[in-house]
C-alpha cells in the first residue's frame, strides 16, 4: 500500500504553518522520521512560494512509495514565471526564495503543468536512520577541514531531544569553508532546519557571515516570533598563507567564543550580541580572528548557560576566568594557566559538568 494524503490551504500567509504542520504530522504518523525535517523546511519554501508568487489557493499532497516520499505543492497559476533560484522580492528573505532549497536538499525534484495549475514536487529517501537531533553527529559524517581539527561534544540533561545542538560544517566555496554551532533549545523543530538550511542557502548566494545572520533573524521572527531564541555562533574558515587560519566570526547570545593560543593566554573574541529571535532589526557584527598553529578556538553554549546573564554562576564559569580556573584545576596548565595541546571538547564539557554547568555543547577548532 502507498499511502496518499493531500490537504487544502487559501492563499495566506497563516496557511504555510498550517501546511508545515499537516507534512509533519504525516510523516510522523508514517514513521518516516529522518526525512520530516527536510520535508518540513521544503513544504514551507514552497508553500511560500505559492502565498507570495502565485498568489492562489494550493494543496499539499504526500505521497510515500518504498524508501522514498514525495511532497507536492499544486498552485493556481499557469501563466508566471516560476521563481528562479535565488531571485525574491524581498532582499533580505530567506524563505520563499524560489527553487535553491529544493536544488540543495531534495533527492529529486521537478515541475508539472496542467491547464489550470501547476505542480512543484520534490522526492526525499527514507531510509537512512539518523542520528539523534539532541547530539552531535558522528565524526564520520561531518566534513574534515583541511589544516583544522575540530570536535563538538554535548553533555544533555534529561531528553536529549528536546533541546538539540545543531553543527554545519559546509564548504562555501573552494578554500572557504563555513561553520555553524547553537543551542537550539526552546525552539521549534523547523527553526533548526531554517537555520541549518538558510546559512546554506545565503552562503551559496554570496552573503557575508554578518549579513547571513542578521536575514535568519529577520526570517526565525518572521517565521516564529520571539519564542524561538536562539544562541549560534556562525563563522567563516579561511587557511592563512604560510600556516594557522582566518576567521571571521557572528556570535549571537553570549557567551563569547573564547581563543586559546599555544602559549596558554585565554581571551575573549566578540562583544555580547542579540541572541537569534530577540530583535527583528538587530544587526549583527562580524570579527575577523587569527589561529596560528597550536591555537584553540573554544565556544560553550546550552540552556544553563544562556539562561543567565553575564556575571552570573553558569556564564562566568564558561567565561575567560572561569574556564581558565576549571581547565587549571583539570591539569590542562599549571599554575592557573592553559595549554591547548591535549584539550578536547569532550574534557572541557566534562569539566563543566562537573561544575554543575549542564545541558550544554562544547566546540572546539585547533589549527594545525
Amino acid at each position: 500500500m502507498h499511502p496518499t494524503v493531500r490537504a487544502a490551504y487559501p492563499a495566506d500567509r497563516t496557511a504555510v504553518a498550517r501546511a508545515r504542520r499537516f507534512v509533519r504530522e504525516t510523516l510522523a504518523g508514517w514513521g518516516v522520521h529522518d526525512a520530516i525535517d527536510d520535508a518540513v523546511l521544503l513544504t514551507s519554501e514552497l508553500a511560500t512560494n505559492a502565498v507570495i508568487h502565485a498568489r492562489t489557493p494550493f494543496e499539499v499532497i504526500c505521497r510515500a512509495a518504498g524508501a522514498s516520499v514525495q511532497i507536492e505543492v499544486i498552485d493556481g497559476d499557469t501563466t508566471r514565471v516560476l521563481p528562479a533560484p535565488g531571485n525574491g522580492d524581498d532582499p533580505n528573505r530567506v524563505s520563499g526564495r524560489g527553487l535553491l532549497m529544493p536544488v540543495m536538499l531534495a533527492a529529486e525534484w521537478g515541475v508539472s503543468y496542467a491547464a489550470a495549475s501547476k505542480t512543484v514536487w520534490f522526492r526525499l529517501g527514507t531510509g537512512a536512520a539518523p542520528f539523534p537531533p539532541g547530539m552531535p553527529p558522528p565524526a564520520s559524517t561531518v566534513p574534515r577541514i583541511p589544516g583544522v581539527e575540530h570536535a563538538l561534544a554535548r553533555r544533555p540533561i534529561g531528553d536529549a531531544h528536546a533541546c538539540p545542538a545543531l553543527l554545519e560544517v559546509f564548504e562555501a566555496a573552494p578554500d572557504r569553508w563555513r561553520f555553524t554551532v547553537g543551542d537550539m533549545g526552546g525552539t521549534a523543530p523547523e527553526a533548526a532546519g531554517l537555520a541549518r538550511h538558510g546559512l546554506r542557502l545565503l552562503a551559496a548566494e554570496g552573503h557575508g557571515v554578518a549579513a547571513a545572520v542578521t536575514r535568519l533573524n529577520r526570517a526565525v521572527i518572521r517565521d516564529g516570533g520571539h519564542a524561538r531564541l536562539m544562541t549560534l555562533l556562525h563563522g567563516e574558515l579561511v587557511r592563512r598563507p604560510g600556516a594557522g587560519v582566518r576567521l571571521t566570526l557572528v556570535s549571537a547570545g553570549p557567551p563569547p567564543p573564547l581563543r586559546l593560543t599555544s602559549a596558554g593566554e585565554l581571551t575573549a573574541l566578540t562583544g555580547a550580541q542579540l541572541r537569534l529571535g530577540a530583535v527583528r532589526d538587530a544587526l549583527f557584527e562580524e570579527q575577523a580572528v587569527d589561529l596560528d598553529p597550536g591555537d584553540v578556538l573554544l565556544y560553550v553554549t546550552g540552556k544553563a548557560i544562556n539562561g543567565v546573564t553575564p556575571g552570573g554562576t553558569g556564564h562566568g564559569q564558561a567565561g575567560v576566568e572561569g574556564l581558565r580556573r576549571l581547565l587549571a584545576d583539570g591539569g590542562y596548565g599549571p599554575g592557573g594557566s592553559v595549554r591547548p595541546p591535549g584539550l578536547t571538547a569532550d574534557a572541557v564539557a566534562d569539566h563543566l559538568s562537573a561544575a554543575g554547568i549542564g545541558d550544554l555543547s562544547v566546540l572546539l577548532m585547533r589549527a594545525l
